[in-house]
């Protein structure tokens, strides 16, 4: 026959495996962990970094290398298209506007 617990035995029916779901720091670590662990900080550190460093000593030189004329600028009717003027400004100038690189319609470019 089955048992059926009376109202004061409920409770430790929930907390019975409770203490092998708690454990402490000590009993959380993995002790084979530790050479995994080791070897990925040793490839992110020696060779992951290095190569970071190189990425962007490479991109440096080329962007330094590559002085290139600015192209003369098309008016395509598709191109540069305002509606209605910016509210800031004399309205044909965007909000992150560079004179050396950006378009005007009407005026062209600044420098």
């Amino acid at each position: 026959m089955a048992h059926i617990p009376k109202l004061g035995q409920c409770g430790h029916t929930f907390t019975r495996g409770f203490n092998s779901i708690v454990k402490t720091v000590e009993q959380r670590t993995h002790k084979g962990a530790e050479k995994g662990a080791t070897l990925w900080r040793n490839i992110s550190i020696f060779v992951g970094l290095p190569l970071i460093i190189l990425s962007n000593v490479n991109s440096y030189l080329n962007s330094q290398q590559h002085h290139r004329e600015r192209p003369e600028f098309i008016a395509y009717p598709y191109l540069k298209i305002i509606n209605k003027p910016f509210p800031w400004g004399d309205g044909k100038h965007s909000l992150f506007h560079n004179p050396k690189v950006n378009y005007v319609p009407g005026i062209g470019y600044e420098e």
